[in-house]
């Protein structure tokens, strides 16, 4: 009985987990907290604060994991891999086992051939290694430990054996590979040889990274004090080989959602090779989207939600090569829950949001694809009108970049019309994109500045006491100035960072802004003040930005007070902790599909991001506020309790998905309302944070909505800053407050009546208007003029009737309204066969009046600027019209 993906993956943790005593960490958020990518693209990257030495490593110093990674970007990117090979995926699961100073080579390699030849039972003559050339220790434990043959055991070079380090500096060193042979029926020709060849016979199934060296700045390499360990074994592809499958689509992870896509669209798994790609492409593109999701990527136009958006506007239309013209990406959704929701729950807890995602997205790329139709239509009669034949690239860039049409589809579209596109410029327009974007993102360290790891390494963690107290006595351990350590520091309004042995000062995360104060330094006539003026965290160092505002001097190993100020730790406090009743009262009006997607706390207020598909209506705003209320005046006590992440989540904690917590995690619970993991400062009694008010609640991403609040004081400032806007328009119109709503109905419904008489008066006018044109143009071909109009309505209803009653000639008004020009044309099929067209005519219009426009060849619209060159547009039509057209027209 071939083991299935989920046996794998539980074997796996079991193995390290309960044989070899390895710490189990479930799998971090695809959001990583590394600034410099967008998405989670191996096993280790969670770890590398711990490689790094900004943060300690867990206890017992060796963990196990399955981590969720997916590579869509960038240089690791896989994308055009995808449906292509048999084991390239967008989204994929990295087995790993890690060690941090513990165990070695030795270890890591017997462990790694028992678990592969006694746990998976692959058999040992399928099975060769690779080593780094310069790493005769692996070798020998490969040869001498293992018992392997010296010809099976590979050397290569540092482009294959050889990891990191992860930035410029940092820890790196060489990796061993285990290989897996499928057979001769895999072999690309008769030459085939693991020595030589990349391809499908010989898969690499496992990598195992030794961390021994240390890079600096000069490029050299030193030993590292404690060795570490990071490997990685991609379940999708140890699924194939255990499976006897012939790619990863076929394993028991994937094929289902192969099959079911397959029988939706009428088509059958190996009909043909595009269908198969077809079918192997929006599989792979759904299981990355849901995952996403899931971790709180909603699609976008920005960032990591524009990754997202790709993928799945990419896997539309592949579908749409296998038949599909609606949403259904979304009905396969339901097959992901129930192949993975035993190892990932949210899939489950977050099914109806994901789908509901998923679907409205494929609804508005849909509506996107035939808004692009329509721009590519007139790209194309604009190059053949000018007799050219090629698509300049800019404008193929343009429907990428604006209606998502991908490059594939306009050259197809293209070439069916006898035209071809520009690559090179859109590749250019492409790559002046990404410029932009690096250039906006700036260079960024990895993970940390070295600077920070160092003061760590050397002081240890800083000691937070802002749980228990505002004010400590505390020790300068280092100054920072531009990136630079110092011994001294002195000036006036220029900024500096100080590191302290121990603070209260709570240092930003968890969307809770820093604390701010004074650092006091005493000393008599010579007393100095340390403004503080925020405070952040890197790893376990908690950060003082300073200045002196009157000048001083400061010295490393000084003593100091430091002193938060109290007020702005009690309003930011009272703000968290209302974040809180918000997040409750949320799940209980919607649903508990709704989840935090971001949180911003400060003194000043707060806002507070939620995954939900539309838009809250007044009375749930309101709905909300009364149950946060409600909560406030009840005045339950705060309850904390230090705990570990699984007691805490079993307890009914609610967690953060993309929030990476440690073994140890804090509890704040208030009564039987809300019960959260949460580091950051909160009231004693929910009667603490007064009145709670809403501010605003919008939409700031697909699926994700923000409302902002505030509390206490400012909350009674808003309100009453309301009633007296109430009642100044209430004045105003010369009524109670409480009739106002009544009074702005009765004349919206005036105004609704005037405007429709208008609307009648301008219709018997423009109808006064028509018959005198008609009668003036009645051997004319065309019916050209400038009108009086009051409004682009009345325009386009004249050039409808003229349309009507002269339905063989070219209709093209013109108008000085409020200033502004408009034109409004109206082409006959028989014009349009003579080469006139209704958007060049209106566009050539603009032109003349500062403006723009167009629209189809039989109707089209433009306005302008300068409302005073209508009658010179006019004429310039006239005479275009008059060279352009035969005189059958009329």
């Amino acid at each position: 009985m071939k083991l299935s993906g989920a046996e794998i993956r539980r074997k796996f943790i079991d193995y390290f987990k309960d044989q070899h005593g390895h710490l189990y960490l479930p799998s971090a958020s695809l959001i990583p907290t590394n600034p410099t990518v967008l998405l989670t693209p191996a096993g280790m990257l969670p770890f590398v604060p711990v490689f790094l030495g900004i943060e300690p490593p867990p206890s017992p110093p060796r963990a196990v994991s399955v981590q969720k990674c997916a590579r869509v970007s960038g240089k690791a990117s896989d994308l055009e891999y995808v449906g292509r090979t048999p084991r390239h995926h967008t989204f994929f699961e990295m087995l790993g086992n890690f060690s941090f100073g513990d165990y070695f080579k030795t270890e890591a390699i017997t462990w790694a051939w028992d678990f592969v030849t006694q746990v998976l039972s692959l058999p040992k003559e399928q099975l060769w290694v690779s080593v780094y050339y310069q790493d005769q220790e692996a070798r020998q434990i490969w040869q001498d430990k293992i018992g392997l043959a010296p010809e099976r055991v590979m050397d290569r070079d540092e482009k294959d054996n050889f990891w990191g380090p992860p930035g410029p500096t940092g820890p790196c060193g060489p990796c061993s590979e285990i290989y897996y042979d499928r057979g001769p029926q895999y072999a690309c020709g008769p030459n085939c040889n693991i020595q030589t060849c990349e391809c499908d016979r010989y898969v690499e199934i496992w990598n195992l990274v030794f961390m021994e060296l240390f890079k600096d700045a000069s490029g050299n390499f030193s030993p590292l004090e404690k060795k570490n360990v990071d490997t990685g074994m991609g379940l999708e592809r140890i699924a194939m080989v255990i499976q006897g499958v012939d790619n990863t689509f076929e394993t028991d992870l994937l094929f289902p959602i192969v099959k079911k896509l397959a029988d939706y669209t009428g088509h059958r798994y190996h009909e043909n090779p595009e269908t198969d790609v077809a079918l192997k492409i929006v599989t792979d593109h759904v299981r990355c989207a849901v995952f996403a999701i899931a971790d709180g990527i909603a699609p976008s136009n920005e960032s990591r939600g524009y990754v997202i958006r790709m993928i799945l506007r990419r896997g539309i239309r592949y579908a749409k090569k296998l038949g599909i013209h609606e949403p259904m990406l979304f009905k396969l959704v339901s097959t992901l829950r129930d192949l993975y929701q035993e190892a990932y729950p949210e899939l489950k807890e977050k099914y109806s949001y994901i789908t509901e995602t998923i679907k409205s997205e494929e609804k508005r790329f849909l509506e996107t694809l035939e808004r692009g139709s329509k721009l590519l239509d007139e790209c194309m009669a604009s190059v053949k009108a000018t007799h050219q034949t090629v698509i300049p690239g800019d404008e193929v860039f343009k429907l990428y970049d604006t209606y998502g049409f991908p490059l594939e589809l306009t050259a197809e579209i293209a070439a069916e019309h006898g035209l071809s596109i520009d690559e090179t410029g859109f590749l250019d327009a492409m790559e002046a994109q990404r410029q932009r974007a690096r250039a906006a993102q700036g260079d960024k360290a990895l993970v940390a500045d070295q600077l920070y790891s160092e003061i760590l390494k050397t002081h240890g963690p800083t000691q937070f006491l802002g749980y228990e107290a505002l004010d400590a006595e505390a020790k300068i351990i280092a100054l920072i100035q531009n990136g630079q350590s110092a011994q001294t520091f002195g000036g006036t309004n220029q900024p500096f960072e100080v590191i302290l042995d121990k603070t209260p000062f709570y240092g930003e995360s968890g969307g809770q802004v820093g604390d701010r104060g004074i650092l006091y330094i005493p000393g008599g006539q010579k007393a100095q003040t340390i403004v503080v003026k925020d405070t952040h965290k890197i790893g376990d160092l908690y950060i003082h930005a300073c200045l002196f505002d009157q000048g001083g001097e400061v010295n490393v190993g000084e003593a100091v007070r430091a002193e938060v100020n109290p007020d702005s730790r009690y309003r930011a406090a009272r703000h968290h902790s209302a974040t809180h009743l918000l997040h409750a009262a949320l799940k209980q009006l919607l649903g508990d599909t709704v989840t935090q997607a971001g949180s911003y706390v400060s003194p000043e207020g707060a806002r507070f991001d939620f995954t939900y598909p539309r838009g809250l209506k007044p009375e749930e705003v309101q709905q909300l506020e009364m149950r946060v209320n409600k909560w406030v005046f009840e005045n339950t006590e705060r309850c904390v309790q230090i705990t570990d992440l699984e007691t805490a989540k079993q307890g009914g904690a609610v967690a953060m998905f993309n929030e990476k917590y440690g073994q140890s995690v804090r509890v704040i619970s208030f009564g039987h309302v809300s019960k959260e993991l949460c580091g950051g400062t909160h009231v004693d009694r929910l009667g603490d944070i007064g009145l709670f008010k809403i501010t605003a609640e919008g939409a700031i991403a697909s699926g994700v909505r923000r409302i902002e609040f505030v509390v206490g004081d400012l909350a009674l400032y808003q309100m009453l800053s309301m009633e007296s806007e109430l009642n100044r328009a209430a004045s105003q119109l010369k009524v109670p407050p409480k009739e106002l709503n009544q009074r702005v109905e009765r004349l919206l419904e005036e105004k609704k009546f005037q405007e429709k008489s208008l609307k009648v008066l301008e219709e018997k006018l423009a109808l006064a208007q028509i018959h005198n044109l008609l009668d003036a143009t009645s051997g004319e071909p065309n019916v050209v003029a400038q009108v009086e109009v009051e409004s682009a309505d009345a325009l386009k209803f004249m050039v409808d009737m003229l349309s009507q009653k002269a339905s063989d000639k070219v209709v093209f008004l013109g108008a000085n309204i409020q200033g502004k020009a408009q034109f409004i044309a109206s082409v006959p099929q028989v014009a349009i066969a003579q080469g006139v067209k209704a958007g060049d005519l209106v566009k050539q219009a603009a032109l003349l009046c500062q403006g723009g426009g167009g629209g189809k060849p039989n109707f089209a619209q433009a306005g302008g600027k300068q409302g005073e060159n209508v009658s010179q547009a006019i004429v310039e039509i006239q005479r275009s019209l008059a060279e352009r057209l035969q005189p059958t027209v009329h």
